[in-house]
């Protein structure tokens, strides 16, 4: 356990998820499931794990070596859609994945017992190469908040915290995500409603 944290870690949203409430009218934001890997004094880190941007995993791989693109199409994986992580920094490629002897995690931070996180380019590879890497994610940008914002958006009702499920990141299809985390909160995804408030971009 990190003990040096400023706040207890009952205090911390991470790991875990951020459920977007349809009072979130922000559009980076609205619909979305955010997974938390960071939360205390400083502020949190998170990426939205449901949404889809334009570039497919083989568009980047292209970009850095054709032999991945061409090892990940083999594995059926090149058009699988890069998600958009969040609106800071929307160049800055992440890898999210589940941690095992098939991706080094020199560099990775683990964010549950079986997910991680990480963003270099030997982990990529790795990924791309392994005969059999497990399920992961690239994202572009990620989300972030200053101290004590998100517990300002949770208390207007933008968001709901939900535990960390690393099925919803990792195997629950893209579209199903928000639905299927609304639901394990209880909810009717047709129906539900939160008061007020709104995410910052």
């Amino acid at each position: 356990m990190d003990t040096q944290r400023p706040e207890p870690a009952s205090a911390s949203l991470a790991p875990g998820f951020l459920v977007a409430s349809p009072a979130l009218r922000d559009p980076n934001f609205a619909g979305s499931l955010v997974l938390v890997a960071e939360h205390h004094g400083e502020g949190a880190l998170g990426f939205v794990v449901n949404r889809a941007g334009p570039i497919t995993v083989a568009d980047v791989l292209g970009g850095l070596d054709p032999a991945l693109r061409a090892r990940a199409e083999a594995a059926g994986r090149g058009s699988a859609p890069v998600l958009v992580g969040g609106p800071v920094q929307p160049e800055r490629l992440w890898i999210v994945f589940r941690p095992g002897p098939q991706a080094p995690e020199e560099g990775a931070v683990r964010v549950g017992q079986d997910v991680a996180l990480g963003g270099s380019r030997e982990l990529l590879e790795a990924l791309v190469r392994a005969p059999d890497p497990g399920p992961y994610l690239l994202l572009l940008g990620y989300a972030g908040w200053a101290p004590r914002q998100i517990e300002h958006e949770v208390a207007a009702g933008a968001w709901i915290p939900m535990p960390l499920h690393d099925d919803l990141v990792l195997t629950v299809p893209l579209e199903q995500r928000w639905e299927t985390a609304v639901r394990r909160l209880g909810l009717d995804p047709a129906g539900f409603a939160m008061g007020g408030g709104g995410a910052t971009a």
